[in-house]
């Protein structure tokens, strides 16, 4: 007996996934959420670059180069409920066998992943705080909204990390996820210091 397919999320209508989000099961939880988000800021910034190509000669560069940051994030979302289920699995299944080496391996994998969607998050944030700064005016709210999104899922992907490696503060990526978090508010802050 083989065991079923592991459930994807990717092509779900919006309201679908907003059910699974919200269902009483684990997946695909807060990395999967975060990496949508981010993936969604990517968008945002990708449009404001592109309406300002009028007014802005290097703004053809700036949304593709967002379109290739959101290409980029997209297959961090499923890899990241992959990991997750992986994790929980072993959680259960190690519990009754004391296999610790196996559920220490998939905890860190799973905090691989959040550790890639924070350094993609202060990519996107940087981004939108250029595309805030130099972009059409009429759109720099939706480039610091971008900015903002980059943001909480940094701030969500450290957490992740810090959790899945059992909050060894000692550990360099513990270290290296508050840092990406650290980037991306800086990030934020400039591209929010454009709207006054």
């Amino acid at each position: 007996m083989t065991d079923a397919p592991a459930r994807t999320y990717r092509g779900l209508p919006l309201d679908e996934l907003l059910a699974e989000v919200s269902s009483p099961e684990p997946m695909p939880g807060a990395g999967y959420v975060a990496a949508v988000a981010l993936e969604m800021a990517a968008g945002l910034v990708a449009m404001a670059a592109r309406v300002s190509r009028g007014e802005w000669g290097e703004a053809r560069g700036a949304a593709a180069q967002a379109t290739t940051l959101r290409e980029r994030i997209a297959p961090l979302a499923e890899r990241n409920v992959d990991a997750y289920r992986e994790a929980v699995a072993l959680l259960g299944e190690d519990a009754a066998r004391g296999d610790d080496e196996s559920l220490r391996d998939a905890l860190e994998r799973a905090a691989g992943v959040p550790l890639e969607i924070a350094e993609a998050a202060v990519d996107v944030a940087s981004l939108a705080a250029v595309v805030a700064e130099r972009g059409d005016q009429a759109l720099r709210a939706d480039a610091v909204s971008a900015a903002l999104l980059a943001e909480a899922a940094a701030r969500a992907a450290a957490t992740l990390v810090e959790v899945n490696l059992g909050t060894t503060s000692a550990d360099e990526r513990v270290a290296r996820g508050r840092d990406l978090a650290g980037s991306a508010t800086a990030a934020a802050q400039r591209a929010r210091s454009t709207l006054s």
